[in-house]
């Protein structure tokens, strides 16, 4: 998530939890505790693309990093105050800083892009599929409950708590909606005659109701969206699965590898010809702004001779990442139609 929304959040769970026995320290405390887990990013400035991949949303990010770093920070704040000679609870100072840090990687956990809740133990990546990185009413949600505590005086502590509850169900919502378009996906699939194919959906940008859909078998794979404000026939766009050498030799290059595990195994693999022989590229399909499964945001390439050797090494590319003004009010008219009942094909979204 948005690294605003994180800090919003972690101030908000912060004084929820201690802001009766801290006031409003627990909200500010809180809130940077919310956003530090992704000091990870600074480890990625000495690394190179793939491994970045690897390193955000690792450790920091653990369910097991928040207990252990957080418990030192709370011992350190409340063994301050007793230099200061200023009674606190200890208790209330763990709290600020295990649950804030620990409300980071919960919430990133709510996106498509996959949080390593387990590590160091296991590299398993956790996705809900809930909400997009940004999404505007959940950071609003979080602003407008931190921004009320000035005024709430000794019910500063309720106000936290409903917003914490608020927001909460805001998430629950973006889930419900994601399993409801992977239920009506299937149902137009079963109609069609394809079976044994398995479906994911994923938030799109800055709203819930459009999603991404996509659904994958042994030969084929579809890609469409779906606005769940009015449910309407999925417009799939299909893709038979290539078979080639030089797929083959990108799966086995550290790039390919580690590119396959950060997108969950939910890609699409091509190849061309080139005068020196072949380009094959992996594409994540989990973010894209069109039902071209060719064009997703980011994959990993590499160029292969014509016996499949590798003539460099294969990395990260960037597909049409832009996002104007025009695109995000294009992405809410489709979320949102004006005219109900009226069906249309979705194969784009964002000026794809």
């Amino acid at each position: 998530m948005d690294p605003l929304s994180q800090a919003l959040l972690g101030g908000v769970v912060a004084h929820a939890a201690a802001g009766r026995k801290l006031g409003l320290r627990a909200a500010g405390w809180g809130a940077l505790a919310g956003a530090f887990p992704d000091i990870d990013v600074v480890f990625g400035l000495f690394a190179d693309d793939i491994a970045q991949l690897q390193l955000h949303r690792g450790i920091t990010h653990s369910l097991f990093f928040a207990p252990v770093v957080g418990s030192i920070a709370g011992w350190c704040f409340w063994r301050r105050d007793q230099l200061n000679g200023e009674s606190s609870s200890l208790l209330s100072w763990l709290a600020v800083f295990v649950l804030a840090l620990l409300s980071h990687p919960l919430l990133d956990a709510c996106t498509p892009y996959g949080t390593q809740l387990l590590a160091p133990f296991s590299d398993a990546r956790f996705a809900w599929h809930a909400v997009p990185i940004i999404e505007p009413f959940y950071t609003a949600i979080l602003l407008i409950g931190l921004l009320l505590l000035r005024y709430a005086g000794r019910t500063g502590w309720l106000v936290s708590v409903l917003t914490l509850v608020l927001s909460s169900e805001y998430l629950l919502w973006g889930w419900v909606l994601n399993q409801q378009a992977i239920a009506l996906a299937q149902r137009q699939l079963a109609r069609a005659g394809v079976v044994d194919v398995q479906v994911y959906a994923f938030p799109t940008f800055f709203q819930m109701p459009l999603r991404r859909v996509v659904a994958i078998n042994e030969r084929q794979i579809y890609v469409g969206f779906i606005t769940l404000d009015q449910s309407c026939d999925i417009a799939w766009e299909v893709q038979t699965k290539m078979a080639h050498p030089a797929i083959d030799a990108l799966r086995t290059t550290r790039a390919g590898k580690v590119f396959h595990w950060f997108a969950s195994g939910i890609v699409a693999e091509q190849v061309r010809p080139t005068e020196h022989g072949f380009v094959a590229q992996m594409v994540d399909l989990r973010y894209g702004k069109s039902t071209d499964a060719s064009r997703g945001m980011w994959g990993v390439r590499g160029g292969f001779d014509s016996e499949a050797k590798a003539l460099g090494e294969a990395g990260l590319y960037y597909g049409d990442m832009s996002l104007s003004m025009e695109d995000v009010v294009t992405v809410w008219q489709t979320a949102y139609p004006e005219e109900a009942g009226g069906c249309g094909k979705i194969t784009a979204i964002a000026g794809a």
